[in-house]
């Protein structure tokens, strides 16, 4: 018997209907006013990474597509509990041995329109998310998405943007720049202000070294000098005025060492990586 699922009011019960007939295609319902489409995920298949962290992958994947809202997401997890068990152990059994086929397969079964599968990739010292998204009822891709990075914890940042992309939804909305730009400007400002001011006191010290020791003559035999106190008085609101040059220079600096640490990477990270191959070095990713 061919099973699908049932909710009752205080869970979920199996209801064995008839199979539909052999080589037949269970086709989407037609949606309702306000009804959105149904998404299928199917676990992402691990190439050389672990199965543990494909699978935290795909977790993720559904997470992010319910809190988007646009589709109604069944995962695999959601497939123990609508199926029977043994339409379970038959659909299940086969994703395991070929994920591709079996994901239309299991969006016919469940009357969703739009599958996801995808790959977790792990290529030398780079992971790799591959995401693609097929419409069953045109019977072809929605829309693909490929993201590299070092390590999977950074690449779970990226789902958001590969999710997007792979199904054809608004990308989400950027990070927000104005504090990393407002501290960027405010270090360059101080860092121009400082030297500049810096500058100044550079040249009046000049201006009364050369008054002191004319033409740089090691007598310094200076004529028509003023009182010593004034050059003492000089000399000392030149060291002042240097020292806080110095000290606007710094904060400046300081100012854009923090906009530059704050400042958000580019929206869904990077999609080539240069990666080690039989030959060498290669490329690996999507270039944009």
């Amino acid at each position: 018997m061919w099973a699908v699922g049932a909710f009752a009011a205080g869970g979920a019960a199996a209801v064995e209907v008839a199979p539909p007939p052999a080589g037949a295609k269970v086709q989407a319902a037609p949606l309702k006013e306000g009804e959105k489409p149904r998404l299928l995920v199917s676990d992402l298949t691990p190439q050389g990474a672990e199965p543990e962290q494909a699978a935290a992958l795909t977790d993720a994947v559904v997470q992010t597509l319910t809190e988007r809202g646009l589709f109604q997401v069944l995962s695999r997890k959601d497939l123990q509990t609508v199926l029977g068990t043994e339409r379970q152990r038959q659909l299940l059994g086969a994703c395991d041995t070929n994920p591709s086929s079996c994901a239309t397969d299991l969006g016919d079964v469940l009357g969703a329109r739009y599958v996801l599968t995808g790959a977790l990739s792990k290529l030398g010292a780079t992971y790799e998310l591959s995401l693609q998204v097929i419409d069953t009822v045109k019977g072809q891709p929605v829309g693909r998405s490929t993201r590299l990075a070092k390590d999977p914890q950074t690449l779970r940042q990226l789902v958001p943007w590969a999710v997007a992309e792979a199904s054809g939804a608004p990308l989400p909305p950027p990070a927000s720049r104005v504090l990393p730009y407002s501290l960027l400007t405010g270090g360059g400002a101080a860092l121009l202000g400082g030297g500049v001011y810096g500058l100044i006191a550079l040249s009046r010290q000049k201006v009364l070294n050369d008054e002191l020791c004319p033409g740089g003559d090691a007598a310094c035999a200076g004529q028509n000098l003023r009182p010593l106190a004034y050059y003492q008085e000089q000399d000392r609101k030149l060291g002042n005025d240097k020292t806080l040059a110095l000290g606007v220079m710094a904060a400046g600096a300081l100012l854009v060492g923090a906009g530059l640490y704050l400042m958000p990477p580019p929206e869904g990270g990077p999609r080539v990586a240069l990666v080690p191959s039989h030959r060498g070095l290669g490329f690996a990713g999507v270039f944009p």
